[in-house]
């Protein structure tokens, strides 16, 4: 995955963009980048995420790059502890 900052993209926060040839899938990086605070997944046509602290509900969005952009929103409003087991 190239990761570019762009023009929505929060300081410090990577931009997700799928490289050809790629086997690493979208959702992978996003676990790689967010899975220690949330629970991300595809379900359904959705993909979806839910804050391992157990605050809010579900983030879901049939696209991962629009997962991401809802997992930026709802971190930089509370961020999620990052050593929960």
């Amino acid at each position: 995955m190239e990761r570019a900052a762009g023009p929505d993209t929060p300081v410090g926060q990577p931009e997700i963009r799928e490289r050809p040839g790629s086997d690493t899938s979208v959702l992978e990086e996003l676990r790689f980048h967010w899975g220690e605070a949330y629970d991300i997944r595809s379900e359904g046509g959705q993909c979806t995420a839910r804050r391992r602290d157990g605050k809010g509900g579900t983030l879901a969005d049939p696209l991962p790059e629009g997962l991401r952009l809802r997992i930026v929103a709802d971190y930089s409003a509370m961020p999620v502890p990052r050593d929960l087991p």
